[in-house]
């Protein structure tokens, strides 16, 4: 027979106890190589703009690409350290943001696909991507970097495992 009980708040787990890892220590040299590159980068269209502008003008153009530039570089070095994730019996957590912390819940009985994606420098410190898609769009609900390639390989192999079993037990 279907019931559907009452629930009290008292009794529904706070995701805010549950202790979340950190990524991996070298992700830290991916989050400064990529911070050296947004630096190079704003740095050549700051001098770009210098020598294609004649006007007295052109700093009104350089000061906010040069301080767009180092905004985002300094975010992102703070902003890593931020990042966190927990898998626990019945979904996965991850949690970022530095200004506006955001806290994504995936139940795995909403997995459809789990992909681990690696760019050069990843690859070559070992580290991973592991993300995480649910059917409700085409991008990753949850994506958590600086994962050891072996880690990811794992909890990919654990998810896909939990899927299958939770897909088995809704056919009985």
């Amino acid at each position: 027979m279907f019931e559907n009980n009452l629930l009290s708040i008292d009794h529904i787990p706070k995701y805010q106890d549950v202790e979340l890892s950190d990524l991996h220590k070298d992700y830290k040299k991916l989050v400064i190589l990529n911070t050296l590159l947004t630096i190079i980068i704003g740095l050549a269209i700051c001098c770009l703009l210098f020598f294609t502008i004649d006007d007295n003008e052109k700093f009104y153009a350089i000061i906010p690409v040069f301080l767009g530039t180092i905004w985002l570089a300094v975010f992102s070095l703070l902003a890593y350290k931020k990042k966190k994730y927990a898998f626990r019996q019945h979904d996965v957590i991850f949690k970022k943001g530095l200004i506006v912390q955001t806290t994504h819940i995936t139940p795995y009985i909403r997995l459809q696909h789990v992909v681990i994606k690696q760019g050069w420098y990843a690859k070559k410190l070992g580290l991973a991507t592991l993300a995480i898609y649910t059917a409700a769009n085409n991008f990753s609900d949850i994506s958590i970097p600086g994962l050891t390639l072996a880690e990811a390989e794992r909890w990919k192999s654990f998810l896909l495992n939990r899927i299958q079993e939770l897909n088995d037990e809704s056919e009985r």
